[in-house]
């Protein structure tokens, strides 16, 4: 009787171990997407922040008509997307970093030197160059085979250049990525980290983080670039790290776009060097990290049968 009452015990422990987890999958999820849509309303309200501001300063402060406003929403397009983006991104680092900081399940105190240890920083900045670059080419590719998608993709990169307006630069290169590592590889991520696997946590991530560009071909560029970027947080274990991937990958581009537009006859000579280059970064940088997430795996494995050996022992 009491071997069966044992196995009724265990079937009765398992079911309900299964029942929990079940439900902090389902509990998960629910909260990230209520963060997705969290980061969605965030853009809608800066978007509507700034037309009503607009509309308040041409049609009560100067006095003019429904057609001066239309005119400069027209005029000033690139200023005014621009102050939008920054002023979603400011307001998103607001209140991801909020939560961010106050997610229980982080390690503290954190030790950033032994984060940061074996060369990472190199290898970090050397993979956003490199991918930067190759994901580049890879649009490029796809362009050819769907240029209906492609031109959609071109004209939010226009929307986003230096040349409609220099707001780009700080949004681009600092702010966007800040925000967008915050919402992604930190509040949502943080979520998921209790009820799932790292890789289907880092697909489910990424996958949410290619959904929010809302285009096809940035989507699948940002699904590619996500999952690197959570690569590198797994293995650092601090969101330091894809910000500063998320930076310079953001920045190549911006110098890159810059650099064909002014200098184009230099660049078609040197373009074959620099992707040959850019290649090497992102293999050397990739590798790196693959490494070091099976080194890291390895050495938990250890740990926790060093601690089933000791607790057998006692």
């Amino acid at each position: 009787m009491s071997g069966k009452k044992s196995d009724i015990e265990q079937k009765i422990t398992g079911e309900s171990a299964a029942l929990l987890l079940k439900k902090l999958r389902v509990s998960a999820m629910l909260h990230s997407l209520l963060v997705f849509l969290g980061a969605f309303i965030t853009q809608f309200a800066a978007s509507m922040l700034c037309m009503i501001a607009a509309g308040c300063y041409v049609l009560f402060v100067q006095g003019q008509d429904r057609a001066a406003l239309q005119k400069l929403l027209l005029q000033s397009a690139g200023d005014l997307s621009m102050v939008i983006s920054l002023i979603y991104a400011v307001a998103a680092i607001v209140w991801c970093g909020i939560l961010y900081r106050r997610w229980e399940w982080r390690e503290r105190p954190f030790n950033y030197k032994k984060a940061f240890e074996r060369g990472r920083i190199f290898f970090i900045i050397i993979l956003g160059f490199g991918a930067c670059i190759v994901l580049t080419v890879a649009v490029g590719i796809v362009a050819q085979i769907f240029p209906a998608a492609f031109e959609n993709y071109q004209k939010l990169m226009d929307s986003l250049s230096v040349e409609r307006s220099m707001l780009a630069v700080p949004y681009v290169a600092l702010l966007g990525p800040v925000a967008e590592e915050l919402i992604f590889r930190g509040v949502i991520s943080d979520r998921l980290k209790p009820a799932f696997p790292f890789w289907l946590v880092n697909v489910i991530q990424a996958a949410l983080f290619g959904i929010f560009h809302m285009n096809v071909i940035q989507g699948a560029y940002a699904f590619v670039l996500g999952l690197l970027l959570g690569l590198v947080v797994k293995v650092t274990g601090t969101l330091f790290s894809s910000m500063i991937l998320h930076i310079v990958f953001n920045t190549t581009s911006l110098l890159l776009s810059a650099f064909v537009t002014h200098v184009g006859k230099l660049y078609d000579i040197l373009s074959g060097v620099i992707l040959f280059v850019a290649l090497l970064c992102f293999l050397a940088g990739y590798l790196y990290f693959t490494h070091e997430y099976k080194r890291n795996e390895k050495s938990a494995i250890g740990r926790d049968s060093g601690e089933e050996k000791g607790n057998m022992i006692k």
